[in-house]
């Protein structure tokens, strides 16, 4: 209302708008929104009929909401004076006539002429200076139906509307946009997309299947790049948890400190630079699933803190006393032998075996070579660059060096170097020459058999240092080179010198 309008209003206007504005600012759904909107306009202005009018995305002025004296819809909301809504629309201003027939303002009326309209309000709807629509009562059986102060009131109730309005179309649209990015992401993480026919494989999605619809941890043992954290979605969008948050955190990438903050969070004050509180990302994740990835290299007072989150369902913020209850499911994953660690006194052997209540053990690629053929048709239909450049498969002569090769970055090398191949490629069809130097080589070809009559661990040494060699022994960007962290490069460095 403005300062005007305030001053003519009497009291019993000022309280009536004060509870209608709770009432529809308290309502989210537009079609709701809109029939209330239209209730509460016919029953204070002692309309006949009433029509709430609002403009589509396309700028057209559509009818929401009808009624007549006894709030039934009716058969024809076009049944309203076109001169006034244009008067109105125009204007900015509301409208009020007491007798529509003998008003020299709407003289040329059809409307008013052939269904016998009378008394008219007519008040729109206006947010940011521009009309959303309008409000539209009337009365075909009495001239004089409606006052100035009915007129005073309708204008401040369209704005009052006019904002709940809006706000409700906004959160209507923004819950579609959610409801359309959760479909997609279902859709990406169905289980279709989980690639593979090897037995191995079959196997480790016969366990993902089991664990679906219960409430246990869950521990993804598998190396780099071989697709831990889709399995944690897959698990999460197929689930009960689905419609929650899956929230992510890898473990490796944090300082002890800063890592316990983003997990636990802090009380403002609890240490220098805490100016305020923070959520820890176990609170973020409340009814979902909070997968922590590399679980094998957090410092033992994480893993004290983390043991209490899974045993008793609480966790504290730095700085703080009182504990708060969470409701996550925890998927955690490692490419460490966690059991090892627990032999070495490196991890807790009670947050173990809380984490390892089931384990889903994901092969490299070397020991599924029959899926590559299958991995890389479906890394091509996804591609959106091949699908721009038309590369839909590749030659035998490249895919003979795809499946010889070792792929020591096992799934996401893979990806890589089909992506490489896309943009090297003429079109068509990715070659072996259009393939990264490492996988068509002569020496890639040799990694076929890399592995055998070895053990894994000595396999794992050579590979190590020999990419820390040609990696000019930069530490950092070697452990970027192999997908793990700083820290477990530097684990590993001390374990082999100590084996020497």
């Amino acid at each position: 209302m403005t300062t005007e309008e305030l001053r003519q209003a009497d009291k019993e206007q000022v309280l009536a708008l004060f509870d209608v504005s709770q009432v529809i600012n308290s309502i989210h759904d537009p079609e709701e929104l809109f029939s209330r909107v239209m209730d509460i306009a016919v029953s204070a202005t002692r309309a006949e009929r009433g029509f709430l009018m609002i403009r589509d995305r396309q700028g057209a002025l559509r009818a929401m909401a009808a009624r007549n004296l006894d709030q039934r819809d009716i058969e024809n909301p076009e049944e309203v004076s076109g001169t006034v809504i244009q008067q109105v629309l125009d204007s900015g201003e509301p409208v009020l006539t007491s007798d529509a027939r003998t008003d020299p303002r709407f003289t040329g009326s059809e409307s008013v002429r052939l269904y016998n309209i009378r008394s008219i309000l007519c008040a729109p709807l206006v947010k940011g200076g521009q009309a959303l629509g309008l409000i539209f009562v009337d009365s075909r059986t009495a001239a004089n139906v409606f006052s100035d102060k009915d007129k005073i009131f309708l204008a401040a109730f369209a704005n009052i509307a006019a904002i709940a309005i809006e706000n409700a179309r906004l959160q209507s649209t923004l819950r579609e946009e959610n409801l359309t990015l959760k479909q997609e992401v279902r859709q990406q993480y169905r289980f279709e997309n989980l690639v593979g026919q090897s037995p191995p494989f079959r196997k480790a999605l016969a366990m993902v299947e089991k664990v679906l619809d219960s409430e246990v941890p869950v521990l993804v043992q598998g190396e780099s790049g071989t697709g831990k954290e889709l399995v944690a979605k897959a698990i999460h969008y197929n689930g009960p948890r689905r419609d929650k948050k899956f929230v992510a955190q890898y473990c490796g990438a944090l300082p002890e400190t800063l890592l316990e903050s983003e997990l636990f969070g802090y009380k403002k004050g609890a240490f220098t630079g805490a100016m305020s509180s923070k959520p820890g990302l176990f609170e973020t994740a409340e009814g979902g699933t909070f997968f922590l990835d590399e679980i094998g290299d957090i410092a033992p007072s994480i893993q004290a803190k983390l043991l209490r989150v899974l045993q008793d369902g609480e966790m504290r913020r730095i700085g703080e006393t009182s504990p708060i209850r969470v409701n996550v499911r925890v998927i955690s994953a490692t490419n460490r032998d966690l059991l090892t660690e627990v032999r070495a006194g490196r991890f807790r052997e009670d947050l173990f075996y809380r984490l390892n209540v089931v384990t889903i053990n994901l092969p490299p690629l070397r020991e599924r070579r029959q899926d590559i053929p299958l991995l890389v048709e479906h890394f091509l239909e996804s591609f959106p660059p091949a699908r721009s450049r038309g590369v839909r498969q590749v030659d035998r002569e490249a895919l003979e060096k795809l499946m010889a090769y070792g792929w020591p970055g096992n799934i996401r090398e893979l990806e890589n170097a089909l992506s490489y191949g896309v943009v090297m490629s003429k079109g068509g069809a990715i070659g072996a020459k259009d393939l990264p130097q490492e996988v068509s080589s002569r020496e890639g070809e040799l990694q076929r058999g890399f592995a055998t009559g070895r053990s894994m661990r000595d396999v794992e040494r050579e590979y190590l240092l020999a990419t820390l060699k040609a990696c000019g022994n930069d530490r950092k960007r070697t452990a970027q080179q192999l997908g793990i962290s700083l820290r477990t490069l530097q684990y590993k460095l001390k374990e082999y010198k100590a084996r020497s």
